[in-house]
């Protein structure tokens, strides 16, 4: 499986948002777009034993409220995350 190029979303408790009980794993891709992930389960290249994974991508439209919120800690981890590559060099 290739390495994902996302990282999850989760609201915080506190921020008044329940996200609806349908969706699923929200992350945000690397060009910035909000999404929801869905790993799909296929047969390996290495026989009936083997299992490979496909993600796919559906673009959420989420009322604007839940938008802002989900951007909001997409932004926050982000900066965490840009910061995190820019220690290691």
């Amino acid at each position: 499986m290739r390495t994902l190029q996302a990282i999850e979303l989760e609201l915080p408790s506190g921020s008044g948002f329940q996200p609806p009980p349908e969706l699923g794993c929200v992350v945000v891709l690397p060009d910035g777009q909000i999404s929801e992930l869905n790993l799909k389960m296929i047969p390996g290249s290495q026989g009936p034993s083997d299992i490979d994974k496909v993600e796919e991508f559906t673009e959420l439209d989420l009322p604007p409220e839940q938008y802002i919120a989900y951007a909001t800690v997409a932004v926050q981890l982000l900066q965490e995350e840009i910061s995190r590559r820019g220690d290691s060099r």
